[in-house]
């Protein structure tokens, strides 16, 4: 998980890269995790909500069970990433990134 920072003014702990105001750096704390925010006394952003999953990832996971499924049925990557509504190259780019293997491999697992 990406560090989250805390800003003591607020009370508030984010992700990093959220579009809330950036705090003064004298008054951010680092975190590795949520859970060690929350035992200080620091609640979660609104905005970026740390507490949820990062919907970069719910897309990746997404696409990538979806493209399983259309390559299992005899699709090629081309044709599987018209149906994703994505490029043949970005199909490729989101299986490495969640599997770490190519999608000849997705299909083999």
């Amino acid at each position: 998980m990406a560090p989250l920072y805390a800003v003591r003014t607020t009370g508030i702990v984010c992700r990093v890269g959220c579009a809330s105001r950036a705090p003064r750096p004298e008054n951010i704390v680092w975190f590795d995790d949520l859970r060690a925010a929350l035992t200080s006394g620091f609640r979660p952003c609104k905005r970026c909500r740390p507490e949820s999953e990062h919907p970069q990832a719910v897309f990746r996971a997404d696409v990538v069970a979806r493209a399983r499924g259309y390559l299992r049925l005899g699709l090629s990557v081309r044709e599987t990433a018209a149906h994703l509504h994505v490029s043949d190259r970005h199909l490729r780019r989101l299986v490495k990134q969640e599997t770490g293997g190519s999608p000849r491999a997705l299909v083999a697992s």
